[in-house]
Order: structure tokens, then C-alpha cells, then sequence
């Protein structure tokens, strides 16, 4: 017989912090059922909507090896389908595990939990008020005073903290920013430019936020959001095209993305085509359907459940906030 004390079988989270998880979820839930958004059951498995290409998905196959596609990583496209079919509710959310191959670390883990929500008719602003209140009060019920906010600019962050202009810089300029700051790729001739952006934006900016504060961080450019609209503003007295998306960020720890919806299906199967997938699956198709059909001007919020809660207790360890994490199972 195993000796239980040479075997890790123990949960990583204590049962103070599973009580505090099952409490944040109750929160949530009733928070978002108190302004009468529908709860859904997303499909699981899926046939393998690639639209984020940086996105690795578990694929799924049948007991004779047959692909079955595989398991989601969002559950955004069937909620818009929801929408564009029940044009009059008022939102619509999920609350429950999404899975990206890949991923595992002190912040990653592969399966996780996600809240992702679409509020009909709401702004990148109100998304952003949504947001913060619900974190607040996540806050509040976990017996934590409001954290300050601030809102930061990605542009100003990439001059303040990277010395360059994000838009603009090519990608040798960038992997040259990245060498300053000590970061060493493996395959730099494998970093697209918009994969040194992120590996900038996680390794120098992210770690010179506020730990104490939330942040709320707008002006991406316009090639890192595939499902947002796009704006027209100005960096630096020059015209640049940014996406409608903001992330919130917990000290360096990134909570929730959002976005004002992309709800243009000629401009979404453009953007569809020139990822690479000529041929749209099944899924991909019933969504562009739907949009055809009329998707109402929306905003979307995926919110890590996990990384908030490690945020709020602390944690340094998403095991830490799990009952099992990959390394447990």
C-alpha cells in the first residue's frame, strides 16, 4: 500500500481559501443574476475555432483516434450566437472551466475558471465600470478595503518603461528593447511582431505596475484584438488605429479583458481570413451567421476567477487558489 505521507495527494489551496473561492463564485453569480443576465452552459467540446492563433487548444480524439475537436477555450461564441438569437436579454454569462494547452507555471494552469460576459448594449467604458465593481466588491466580501484604480495608456507604458513606440517599431527594433532588458528568446527568428509586444508587455511593464492598485489599460493597437472594433486616435502627434479592448490589471497580475464588440460579420470574416483559416469550421460559420443575422452592439468582459482570487488572497501560486491544479491531478 502507498504511504499517504510520501505522496502529494493533499489540495493546494487550504480550506480557508476554498471557502473564500466558493464564496467569490456566489458573488459573482449573484451579482450578474441581480441585473438579470442568463446563465449559460457553454459547450465544452468544440470543433476547433481557431480565431486566436497564440492560443493552443486541447485536441480531442475518438477511442479509434478519429479527431473530435476540442476542448474550448472561451466560450464566446456561442454566448454571441445567444445574443444575436435573444436580441432582448439584458446579458448573458458563463461561469466555469476553459482549457488552453501549454499553459502551466505559477500563474497558468491548463484548465482553469473563467467568467465571461456579454452586456447588450454596453460601451468599452461601462465593460470597464462593470468590471471594477465587480471586483470591488469581490473585495468588499472577502473583507478587503477598494483598491485604488488607475488607468494607464499601452502606448505611455511602452514609452515610459520600454523607451519605444509600440505602433510604430519594428521588430527588430523591438527584440533590440528586449535584449536591453535582459530577455533572451530561444527562436527570435520564430517572434511575429506582436509576440515581442507581449513578451514586453509581461516581462518589463507588467512587473512596474502598482502592486497595490487596479489598472486599467487602454489602447492596444489594433492587430491584438481579432473580435474588437477598431478606433482612430493619436500616439505622439501621429495617427494610429488601436482595438476597443482594455485589461484590468491587479498589481502586474492580469484580471480581465474586455472588448467592444466587433459586430461587422463582412469585417469579421475578413479578419477570420486572414488568420490563416480559409475554410471557416461549422462553429465558425453558425457564428458569422449570427452576425449576420444581428448581433447587438455589445461589450465582452473573460475574467480569470483564479488569478482574481490569488490577487485577493495574496497568493503567489495559482496552486495556492485551486483545490487541484495540473501538477495534483
Amino acid at each position: 500500500m502507498t504511504d499517504p505521507e510520501q505522496v502529494d495527494w493533499r489540495p493546494g489551496a487550504s480550506a480557508d481559501t476554498l471557502r473564500q473561492r466558493a464564496r467569490l463564485k456566489r458573488l459573482l453569480r449573484e451579482t450578474l443574476d441581480a441585473r438579470d443576465w442568463l446563465e449559460i452552459d457553454a459547450p465544452v467540446l468544440i470543433d476547433s475555432p481557431d480565431f486566436e492563433p497564440n492560443i493552443a487548444l486541447f485536441r480531442a480524439t475518438l477511442p479509434d483516434d478519429t479527431p473530435a475537436g476540442s476542448l474550448h477555450s472561451s466560450p464566446e461564441l456561442t454566448m454571441k450566437r445567444l445574443l444575436a438569437a435573444c436580441p432582448d436579454l439584458p446579458g448573458a454569462y458563463y461561469l466555469g472551466p476553459v482549457f488552453r494547452a501549454n499553459e502551466a507555471g505559477r500563474r497558468h494552469n491548463p484548465e482553469f475558471t473563467m467568467l465571461e460576459w456579454y452586456d447588450n448594449g454596453a460601451t468599452l467604458e461601462s465593460a470597464i465600470a462593470t468590471t471594477l465593481a465587480l471586483i470591488q466588491s469581490a473585495r468588499e466580501a472577502l473583507g478587503l478595503s477598494p483598491a485604488p484604480v488607475e488607468r494607464r495608456d499601452y502606448g505611455a507604458l511602452f514609452r515610459r518603461h520600454g523607451a519605444l513606440d509600440p505602433y510604430h517599431a519594428d521588430t527588430d527594433t523591438l527584440a533590440q528593447a528586449a535584449g536591453r532588458h535582459g530577455i533572451d528568446v530561444a527562436d527570435p527568428a520564430d517572434m511575429a511582431r506582436d509576440d515581442w509586444l507581449d513578451l514586453l508587455m509581461s516581462l518589463v511593464i507588467e512587473p512596474r505596475l502598482d502592486p497595490t492598485s487596479l489598472t486599467v489599460v487602454t489602447g492596444y493597437p489594433a492587430s491584438q484584438a481579432a473580435m474588437a472594433r477598431l478606433q482612430t486616435t493619436r500616439f505622439e502627434g501621429r495617427e494610429i488605429r488601436t482595438a476597443a479592448r482594455f485589461e484590468v490589471y491587479g498589481g502586474g497580475l492580469e484580471l480581465a479583458n474586455g472588448y467592444h464588440e466587433l459586430v461587422d460579420p463582412d469585417e469579421q470574416a475578413r479578419r477570420l481570413d486572414s488568420a490563416g483559416s480559409r475554410q471557416p469550421s461549422p462553429s465558425q460559420q453558425r457564428f458569422l451567421a449570427a452576425l449576420a443575422h444581428g448581433l447587438p452592439e455589445c461589450s465582452g468582459v473573460a475574467m480569470g476567477v483564479d488569478r482574481l482570487l490569488m490577487w485577493l488572497t495574496g497568493a503567489e501560486d495559482i496552486d495556492a487558489v485551486l483545490p487541484f491544479s495540473a501538477r495534483r491531478v
